[in-house]
């Protein structure tokens, strides 16, 4: 995809209507039209990358700071129980739109919203031991 062709980079740009959080030279957060809880923020680059893997390290560490100082804010002012922090990479984990971005959503105790599911079953010493041989540098 084409950054010109991007929903992300034509909010960036000011060609579609957002509801702005904060903005600064590199960054900008924005409230999620399709809110999973009130208060569901999106942070993004304003630079287009695709994915975790094509954003270069100093602008991703200048994004996650803006992610804690807009989580922080969410906790305090909107008083949630807590908060997740989403961010999904290549369409088999859910990313929809191609830019990418971190979801921040206000979280309140039982409410239903989604659920992480942890797997029971504990893993055997060889296929732990067969998954770090392939992810060895």
């Amino acid at each position: 995809m084409k950054s010109e062709d991007c929903i992300f980079c034509k909010i960036t740009r000011r060609e579609i209507p957002s509801k702005i959080v904060y903005e600064n030279n590199l960054n900008l957060a924005f409230l999620d039209i399709f809110p999973i809880s009130k208060g569901h923020t999106i942070v993004i680059p304003k630079n287009h990358y695709s994915t975790l893997e094509d954003i270069p390290d100093n602008e991703l560490t200048e994004l996650y700071k803006v992610v804690k100082k807009i989580a922080s804010m969410i906790h305090e002012k909107l008083q949630t129980d807590g908060y997740n922090i989403l961010q999904n990479n290549f369409t088999a984990a859910g990313q929809v739109v191609k830019h990418f971005h971190v979801h921040i959503i206000p979280r309140k105790f039982d409410d239903d919203k989604f659920r992480v599911k942890i797997p029971r079953n504990q893993a055997t010493e060889a296929d732990l031991n067969n998954v770090l041989k392939k992810m060895e540098f």
